[in-house]
């Protein structure tokens, strides 16, 4: 099994490889469906963080990247940005959209 991530502060991350803003699919669904947030994302060697903003002590998630894959996924959003949706996915796990 994976051992369970302490969440850590932005600055606290270390080795990041990239950070920014993205669009995340929450996990609730709304009568509208599912509704997309904004959220400040940290990807380091091992773990992807995602925060409320850049400004968070604390993230509001995060998943060990060891197993998960990316692939593009136009189907996601009907709007401009369809040609810039991609799933993060893992056998077994959530995907993050």
């Amino acid at each position: 099994g994976l051992e369970e991530i302490t969440p850590k502060p932005v600055q606290d991350t270390g080795n990041i490889l990239k950070q920014g803003y993205l669009e995340k699919r929450s996990r609730e669904h709304s009568f509208f469906g599912s509704e997309w947030q904004k959220r400040w994302c940290v990807l380091n060697r091992r773990t992807f963080y995602y925060y409320a903003n850049e400004k968070s002590k604390q993230p509001k998630g995060n998943f060990p990247i060891e197993r998960y894959s990316a692939r593009l996924a136009f189907h996601l959003r009907k709007d401009s940005r369809k040609r810039c949706c991609f799933e993060l996915i893992c056998p077994g796990k959530r995907t993050y959209e």
